[in-house]
């Protein structure tokens, strides 16, 4: 591996700290997550231009108290902790409140934190200004279609405040001690019927875009060229772009357009004996509903590559997502080509992820079978 990338990976390496993933923007952008030399966990930035390092570190250190939290790495990075961040001056206030933890931090973007109120555990959500409002709609949607989402506490323009669902992730499920063949198909099967549920809302809310097959392909050509301009694009058996043009070529105009998840996995849906309860709701669309059957199934079989559960008892819980949510002979038919473009998409996020890497690479070179 050699590059922007490969340089990213050492500088931070130089400073002791480990590269947990990248989220690039543009080809000279990224969003960071860093294990520091103390084992934390924290959000960064990373810029091809020291200049735009510079001011973008300065701007978010001149937030109230923030300057304690903004670390430089080698001129082109910037680490973040506990919640410093220009564009969303909420959220540092927020996660250092005592008790508090920050669940997950995307730079400039959205953050979320747990804390109490009232004497119970709750997690808001930061956004930039105005986008708070498509987040309660989402919610509102998606409980109007019977699909169990985070309830509603609290909004404001820049923050929602839900409550906890219970339960745990289907993430957390599939790598539980305890866990076998018959459990998870029955996890699976309540799995795909609450799929189907959503995708039986017969008039989606106006605000949400459509993301048809070719939208789709766009974002993974978007994905693999980022890969590849970062230097970070692993070798495979085949040719991505190849492959994405036969992915394409199946994708057949959706007759039967439903409101979709669009980013469906394991570790958005929480499973609490037969009732599941799904989480963020952000990139609500109107499109195929293969592409998020798609995205669940290729997940759980990227979990299996990764080591964090075996093959049949991933394959056991895929199977119980088909025979809840039923597929029906078109969906069937599309869902190989929504399948692979999924395994190139991932191919390409993972590629910014050092420790997965090869587990996605083999998930395209040696695919399952979905029936």
């Amino acid at each position: 591996m050699t590059g922007s990338f490969a340089q990213l990976v050492d500088d931070l390496h130089s400073a002791g700290h480990t590269l947990e993933r990248a989220m690039p923007r543009e080809d000279d952008h990224a969003l960071l997550m860093v294990r520091t030399d103390s084992g934390a966990s924290v959000a960064g930035q990373w810029f091809a231009d020291r200049d735009r390092a510079d001011h973008v570190a300065s701007a978010t250190a001149r937030g109230a108290g923030a300057s304690p939290h903004v670390h430089r790495v080698a001129g082109h990075v910037i680490l973040q902790s506990g919640g410093a961040d220009r564009r969303l001056p909420g959220l540092k206030a927020l996660a250092t409140t005592p008790g508090a933890h920050l669940v997950a931090h995307r730079p400039e973007r959205r953050g979320v934190v747990r804390h109490e109120a009232d004497g119970r555990t709750v997690f808001t959500k930061v956004v930039r200004p105005g986008r708070a409002a498509g987040l309660v709609d989402a919610l509102t949607a998606v409980t109007a279609a019977g699909v169990s989402t985070p309830r509603v506490l609290g909004a404001d323009e820049t923050t929602v405040t839900t409550a906890a669902l219970p339960g745990r992730t289907l993430h957390e499920a599939l790598a539980a001690p305890d866990a076998d063949a018959g459990s998870l198909t029955r996890v699976g099967h309540a799995v795909g019927v609450v799929l189907r549920r959503l995708h039986a809302v017969p008039a989606p809310p106006r605000e949400a875009v459509m993301h048809d097959g070719a939208a789709e392909i766009a974002v993974t050509r978007r994905w693999l060229g980022l890969a590849q301009a970062y230097g970070a694009l692993p070798r495979t058996a085949a040719d991505p772009l190849a492959m994405l043009a036969r992915a394409e070529a199946t994708l057949v105009p959706c007759a039967r357009p439903v409101l979709l998840h669009r980013d469906l996995h394991d570790k958005q849906l929480l499973t609490a004996g037969d009732d599941v309860g799904m989480l963020d709701l952000d990139l609500l669309a109107v499109g195929d509903p293969a592409l998020d059957l798609a995205n669940l199934l290729v997940h759980l079989e990227l979990r299996a590559k990764q080591g964090l559960t075996t093959r049949a008892l991933a394959y056991a819980c895929a199977d119980g997502v088909l025979r809840g949510y039923r597929p029906t002979a078109v969906e069937r038919t599309t869902l190989p080509g929504y399948a692979l473009a999924t395994r190139l998409r991932l191919l390409a996020v993972y590629a910014f992820r050092p420790e997965s890497t090869d587990a996605a690479t083999s998930v395209l070179d040696d695919p399952w079978e979905f029936s």
